[in-house]
């Protein structure tokens, strides 16, 4: 552990009215005697969201900070924002449909420093009726994508092969080093983030954390899964708000990371292909169905 326990929490809020009180108030709530900041970036949320926070932080004596964005930047850039305003040793990037359950961050903190290889870790995260909910995933490769996009890895959800991108096959019960946990809640030391870089702006919102956790292992640095530390998440809430858009700017930004990190003219070209096929029937399955 550093001699001075110091933490960055930030979180990305947009339109986010309905869970922010409950994650700001977790947070308080359960942080024990740690010295931590909390860093709030909003992206130019159109309901009460900045509001609330506001409302929420004038009543803690802690280090806390709002920044309202007038435009809606994307969560990368946003996310970069709160890094470079943090003064953490550590940071925690974490969603604002998360709640604490015990005193994740200092269980996290305190893995995270047992070895100085330990470059990130991330708790178990736990769906709002307690079950687990499936956070890790390996590096996606071209064949994932067709083991996502034909379903198989849905029919043959405990086959390694098949399955291999978002390891259904584990049982995130158990502590591990994985290669990218999910970034709902993911803890790196901020001396990584300065080796590595921060979240790369060409992803406006999805595999950030993908090209993130590709550039910490890349250093020679372990992701740890501790199941120790638990956390509510509610999957997809901020997606889920503006979905059409969300479908598009997850195809958008998974081609990003594949040209960046395993370009091939022909596979690239055929994932292009089929996210765009597979992309229309997304968003006329979501209006037909909503």
């Amino acid at each position: 552990m550093p001699d001075r326990t110091d933490l960055s929490i930030i979180i990305v809020t947009w339109n986010s009215e309905d869970e922010i009180e409950n994650c700001l108030e977790s947070v308080f709530k359960n942080t024990g005697n740690l010295e931590y900041e909390v860093i709030v970036i909003d992206n130019n949320s159109s309901d009460k969201t900045a509001q609330t926070v506001q409302e929420i932080f004038g009543k803690e004596v802690r280090n806390t900070r709002l920044i309202i964005n007038r435009e809606n930047k994307g969560y990368t850039a946003a996310c970069n924002q709160g890094i470079a305003e943090s003064t953490g040793n550590s940071i925690l990037f974490l969603n604002p449909d998360t709640v604490f359950c015990g005193n994740p961050a200092e269980i996290l903190l305190k893995k995270l420093y047992e070895d100085k290889l330990n470059g990130a870790v991330a708790p178990q995260l736990l769906n709002e009726d307690k079950t687990i909910q499936k956070s890790c995933r390996t590096f996606p490769r071209y064949f994932d994508m067709f083991c996502e996009m034909s379903l198989l890895s849905y029919i043959f959800p405990g086959s390694i092969l098949l399955s291999n991108w978002k390891m259904n096959y584990f049982s995130h019960n158990e502590e591990r080093a994985v290669e990218q946990p999910m970034a709902a809640a993911l803890m790196v030391k901020k001396e990584v983030l300065n080796e590595t870089g921060f979240f790369d702006e060409d992803f406006y919102m999805f595999f950030n954390d993908v090209d993130l956790c590709k550039r910490i292992t890349g250093k020679g640095y372990r992701i740890i899964f501790y199941p120790e530390a638990k956390i509510i998440h509610g999957k997809g809430v901020s997606i889920y708000k503006d979905r059409v858009r969300m479908i598009k700017a997850w195809n958008k930004d998974c081609l990003s990371y594949f040209r960046k990190h395993n370009y091939s003219f022909m596979l690239y070209n055929l994932l292009l292909i089929s996210l765009t096929i597979t992309g229309i029937f997304r968003i006329l399955f979501y209006k037909l169905f909503r």
